[in-house]
This record gives structure tokens, C-alpha cells and sequence, in this order.
């Protein structure tokens, strides 16, 4: 093949991509026109139905973060990826789908803080808001941007950073909800495309599962792999963030009724499962290029799956899996950079400050809420190595907030009082902010992770940095329990 042929296919890939990304901001201006007031933004009038449904979900719950951090996994460990890492979602998914979702449609709320402020007052609610804030950042889908646009286009990943949530930030300001779900159904079909295209093409590179099986070391094809007891523990854990998920809650707000929200999750866990199975086996196929020479060594995990896909498709494809990886990632930026948004402007502002705020105003700030939430996405995203561990910390901060107050307040009979709520998510909170400050300030570094060692008795004892909700969860139930007992004991007059 000539230098010519080569330059014109690879400005074919480059035209997909340039393509796809002027439609998603194309189709976002376009929505606009739909967006009449803030509930028509935020909710989508709540008026989606079971197909946008399990399109927005599915999409959104998986960009970047799964299908690069499950790779991530997958490349070190093997098919715990699956097993140890994504299964627990499933389970928390489909009780999410057949409790959860059936509770919340008794009530009218728009977001997570909303239900929080319905049972312990404005404190708790500016309390979990804070938290939901940091976790809504899409900060994995802009790291695995990054790294995507800096092997495909040698950018530097702070660039990639940049140009990836300008872009989502285009769309999602003018059409909002509408916007985000009408993209994540052109970004499902695109993401479903790409795995059909790259999963077989790995394989036969690498020589198929056969030759893994044969040649590759035995801790990849078992269910726990290589890791810790207290590790994969620590992981499960992190799946109990899906109970407290406010994409989930947003889409379940936004339904037309109960059944559109339970069969969109049900039909999700299926779509979800089939992805992530995928994912794992790139990840796998990717250790085993390594082995056989076709991939550098020194590669990281977070690069491992775009790497090797890239050495498995003919010029030409490549552009269409590019594309299809940028709309994994896109679909969640646009996403959650709207529910980061809400929570700066509707949770926190609004209620502290101008509890008055008209309907024009609120949705106003709503859109420049969307452009003020890339500066501390940018920064977190920086600070952490692993897609892994930055998902770990983003779901330990919200879990250890909010799952007790919002579990409580929905299930447990009774009137919940202020306390309660205050106690549990500052508990909680204060924990999980403490427990990272301390691994990070005295820990040593091991592994893009930090770890302190304590000495019980004769034993030493590894603490690392992903362990925090072990100490964070049991705190927020001991300020429930506290809130409870400050309740009932009489004021003096």
C-alpha cells in the first residue's frame, strides 16, 4: 500500500470521527427547541419512554469508565473483571429496578437531595449534594478521553481532557435531558457496533481464546484472579452506590410511569452484562499481545483495550471504533455534567440563596452550571492514575453520604427526624474525607495507590487507600443511630 493510500484512509478515520462529533452538537441545538422550561431540562418533562429509557441508561451507566476501567481490570487480573467486579452491579441493579424504582414513584422529586431534603430538611440535603456532586463529575469518561484522543491523535491528555467536555458541554447546555437522551440512543447503537467489530478482530489477532486458555498465566481465567480478599471486598462494596445512583434517579424521575423505568433496567442488566463480558476479553486479549510481542510491554491498563483494538482493525475501521469509543465516553460526560450541574444550581444555590429563583432563572444557571463543573473534573482527574481507583473514590464519597439517609427515609417506617439525616451523611462524609487525606499525607505509595501500615498487636495490618468505605459506611450508620438517640431526648425550655 502506498504512503498515499495510507494518508488518504487515515483521513477517512479522522472524517468519521470529525463527522460524529459535529452531529452530537448538531443534534443538541436542535433539541433546544424542545426545552421549555427547567423540568423539560432537567427531566425531559417527564415524559421518556421504555425504549429512550434503556437507551440514556445503558449508555450513560457505561462510558469510558467501564469500557476502559473493566479493561483496566481485565488486563491485570483476568475474568474477575466480570465475575468479582461487575457482577455485584447486577444484583444491585435489579434491586434497584424491583424496590427501589417502585418506592420512588410515589413521589414527584427531581433529583437525589430533593428525597433527602423530604425527610431530614435542608442540611442533609446540602450535605448529600455536595457529595453527589463530586461523584457526578464525569471524571473517569475525561480521563479515558484523554487517554483515547492521546494514542489515536498523540494529544496530550490534558488537551484530550479539554476537547472531549468542550464538546459534550456544547451539546448538553442547549437541550439538556432531551438532548443527552436522544444522543445516548445514536451513542448505544455506536458502542454496540464497535464491540461487535473489535471483539472478533482481537481475537483472531492474538489467535482466539483457545490460545489464551493454553499459553497464558492460570490467575486469568479464575473468578477471583490475583487480588486480595479485602480488594475484591472493597470493590463489591462500590457496587452500593447503584442504590443511590442519581443518573438512575434522574431517568426514574423522568419516566412516563413505574413499568417504562423497571423493564428499561431489566432489559439494561442483560445489555450491561454482554458489554461488560467483552470489555473482559479485550482486556485478556490485550495481555496476551503483550506476551506475544505485538504490544509494548510497558504499556498502562487504562491504554490496553484502544491499543490493541487498533492493531486488530484495518484503516478505515479504525475511525468507526474510535468514534464508537468516544460516544462510550461522551454519553456519560453530557450525562453526568448535567446532574453535576443540578446539583450546584438546584440542590445547593437555589435553596441556600434564592429559594425565589424563577423557572427562566434556574434553568439560566442550570447551563452555566454545566460549563463551571469541567474546572474540578479536570483537577480530580489529574490526581488519580487508575480509572479504577478515581471510580472507587467517586463511589466511597457518595455511598458513605447518602446510602444510609435515602434508604432510611424510603423504607423504615416512621417519621425520619433532621438529626437522623445530618448525623448519618456528615459521619459519613467527614469519614471518607478523612480516611484518603490520611492514606494520602502518610501512606507510602504503591502500586498508583496508597497504603499505611498499622501494627495490631503482633500482626501488621495493610490499609489502602480503596478501603475507605469500610470505615465510612459503619460511621454513617452510627450517626443514623446517633441522629435517632439526639431525637428523643427532650430540649430544655
Amino acid at each position: 500500500m502506498t504512503r498515499d493510500a495510507v494518508a488518504t484512509l487515515y483521513a477517512l478515520d479522522a472524517a468519521i470521527v470529525v463527522l460524529y462529533l459535529i452531529g452530537m452538537v448538531a443534534i443538541g441545538f436542535w433539541i433546544a427547541k424542545k426545552v421549555k422550561d427547567f423540568t423539560s431540562f432537567f427531566v425531559a418533562g417527564r415524559m421518556m419512554t421504555t425504549p429512550l429509557l434503556i437507551c440514556t441508561l445503558v449508555s450513560t451507566y457505561y462510558g469510558l469508565d467501564v469500557t476502559f476501567g473493566v479493561s483496566e481490570v481485565s488486563f491485570a487480573e483476568g475474568i474477575m473483571a466480570w465475575f468479582a467486579y461487575s457482577r455485584p452491579y447486577y444484583l444491585a441493579i435489579l434491586i434497584t429496578a424491583l424496590i427501589i424504582a417502585r418506592r420512588l414513584q410515589a413521589f414527584s422529586f427531581l433529583s437525589l437531595a430533593d428525597i433527602v431534603e423530604h425527610f431530614y430538611g435542608k442540611t442533609s440535603r446540602v450535605t448529600v449534594a455536595v457529595a453527589s456532586f463530586f461523584y457526578n463529575l464525569p471524571i473517569l469518561s475525561i480521563m479515558g478521553m484523554g487517554v483515547l484522543l492521546h494514542i489515536a491523535l498523540e494529544l496530550g491528555e490534558t488537551e484530550g481532557y479539554l476537547i472531549g467536555a468542550l464538546i459534550a458541554a456544547l451539546y448538553t447546555i442547549p437541550g439538556g435531558l432531551w438532548a443527552d437522551a436522544i444522543t445516548d440512543t445514536v451513542q448505544f447503537a455506536l458502542m454496540c457496533l464497535t464491540l461487535a467489530v473489535a471483539l472478533p478482530a482481537a481475537l483472531e489477532t492474538v489467535g482466539g481464546f483457545e490460545w489464551m486458555r493454553a499459553n497464558m498465566d492460570a490467575k486469568y481465567f479464575l473468578a477471583t484472579g490475583g487480588v486480595s480478599p479485602a480488594y475484591l471486598l472493597a470493590l463489591v462494596f462500590t457496587a452500593f452506590s447503584v442504590f443511590v445512583e442519581p443518573a438512575f434517579y434522574q431517568r426514574m424521575f423522568a419516566a412516563r410511569d413505574k413499568r417504562s423505568v423497571r423493564r428499561a433496567l431489566l432489559i439494561g442488566i442483560l445489555l450491561w452484562a454482554a458489554y461488560d463480558w467483552a470489555v473482559t476479553v479485550l482486556g485478556i486479549a490485550a495481555a496476551a499481545a503483550v506476551e506475544q510481542g505485538l504490544l509494548p510491554a510497558e504499556i498502562e491498563g487504562k491504554e490496553a483495550l484502544v491499543r490493541m483494538v487498533l492493531i486488530s482493525l484495518p484503516i478505515g475501521l479504525k475511525g468507526f471504533f474510535i468514534a464508537g469509543v468516544l460516544s462510550a465516553a461522551m454519553s456519560t460526560v453530557d450525562s453526568y455534567l448535567l446532574l453535576s450541574s443540578g446539583n450546584l444550581v438546584y440542590d445547593i444555590y437555589r435553596p441556600l440563596f434564592r429559594p425565589d429563583m424563577s423557572d427562566a432563572a434556574l434553568l439560566r444557571w442550570t447551563r452555566i452550571g454545566i460549563a463551571l463543573a469541567l474546572l474540578p473534573c479536570m483537577v480530580i482527574a489529574l490526581y488519580f492514575q487508575r480509572i479504577t481507583d478515581a471510580w472507587v473514590f467517586m463511589s466511597s464519597v457518595l455511598t458513605a453520604t447518602a446510602l444510609i439517609p435515602v434508604l432510611a427515609g424510603l423504607f423504615l417506617p416512621g417519621r425520619r427526624k433532621p438529626a437522623e439525616g445530618i448525623c448519618s451523611s456528615l459521619f459519613g462524609l467527614a469519614t471518607i474525607a478523612a480516611y484518603y487525606a490520611l492514606t494520602h499525607l502518610f501512606g507510602r505509595a504503591e502500586n498508583d495507590s496508597y497504603v499505611i501500615t498499622v501494627r495490631v498487636f503482633s500482626h501488621s495490618l495493610e490499609l489502602w487507600r480503596e478501603y475507605g468505605l469500610f470505615f465510612a459506611l459503619p460511621a454513617s450508620i452510627l450517626g443514623f443511630l446517633l441522629g435517632s438517640v439526639l431525637s428523643r431526648v427532650p430540649r430544655k425550655t
